[in-house]
């Protein structure tokens, strides 16, 4: 039983340099991302697996008897092991008594191929299915070229609503800052704006998580402003040498006619093209505004198994 979900997770020896064995999957493996969202979201009957030596590491959770890996899919847009984890799964898998049930998604292919072949090795039948996709940009060497890239229409309309925002709201200003402050505090009060489940989604325990996120490594908050000090719109995201992951983000409904998202978007795009970066990971969901901007689909798998 795990009594404190405030406590953090106790990891093994293993050596941070190890990568994850699907490629880019931004900071979803990492021990900052997972403590963060055990300390935040887990919940009191989880108990955590920890399965790490100096080779590998893969994190699971327990609860009565069904395993999965740990942090709500909805939080965690991709999940690998680290290393060479393949022999600590076989030895838990193993050690299952009847009854006990797996379920494993959000699995690039290159981690549900880890997940399938530990299963059938500690004698266990599984199944691997689809599970969902992210949505990613290829980008090009410059952003006049990522204009060509996207067609005629978006090009017109990319360029359109940045016009129409510099001429309504003033000239576009991006900020970017990597610790807690009020620009944080307002992205959480323009998210508890939107409609819906997005508005309810950021609750005083999302927003706690969103803020220890923001305090490590990588992650970062752009935000999107006219004249004024009024935030237009704004996004927490992960960037790494190769990638930027877009993992939330909000807009201002005052500046709705002004296309704040979209100007923000190109944005963000732009920057991580200037950098250097090689693709810009929407992550989950099907929007179709993500195909319209270039990106493309990858697919996520589940790995199912019982004893």
């Amino acid at each position: 039983m795990v009594a404190d979900i405030r406590n953090r997770l106790s990891f093994g020896p293993t050596p941070d340099h190890l990568l994850p064995v699907a490629p880019r999957v931004g900071p979803f493996a990492s021990r900052h991302f997972l403590d963060t969202v055990w300390r935040h979201t887990g919940q009191p009957d989880q108990v955590p697996l920890i399965l790490a030596d100096e080779r590998g590491e893969a994190v699971l959770t327990e609860v009565a008897g069904r395993v999965s890996l740990l942090g709500h899919e909805d939080l965690v847009d991709y999940r690998s092991p680290v290393g060479e984890a393949i022999d600590l799964l076989v030895a838990e898998f193993r050690r299952s008594s009847a009854g006990r049930e797996f379920r494993f998604d959000s699995l690039p292919i290159e981690a549900a191929d880890v997940f399938a072949a530990a299963l059938s090795q500690a004698g266990i039948d599984y199944r691997t299915a689809p599970h969902t996709t992210t949505a990613v940009l290829r980008l090009p060497d410059s952003f006049d070229e990522y204009l060509g890239m996207i067609g005629k229409k978006e090009r017109h309309e990319t360029r359109r609503k940045r016009r129409r925002f510099e001429s309504s709201v003033g000239p576009v200003r991006l900020h970017r800052s990597t610790e807690s402050g009020p620009a944080i505090e307002e992205f959480f009060r323009l998210h508890r704006m939107s409609p819906g489940s997005k508005g309810r989604f950021m609750t005083d325990r999302m927003a706690a998580m969103f803020s220890g996120l923001l305090a490590g490594e990588g992650w970062r908050l752009d935000a999107l402003y006219g004249d004024g000090s009024k935030l237009a719109a704004a996004a927490i995201g992960y960037a790494d040498g190769t990638g930027y992951y877009l993992y939330n983000s909000a807009f201002n409904p005052a500046f709705r006619h002004a296309s704040p998202g979209v100007v923000l978007l190109s944005e963000l795009i732009r920057s991580a093209i200037e950098a250097g970066l090689e693709v810009f990971d929407f992550l989950k969901g099907d929007e179709t505004y993500k195909s319209r901007l270039g990106a493309r689909r990858r697919a996520l798998f589940v790995v199912e198994g019982s004893t």
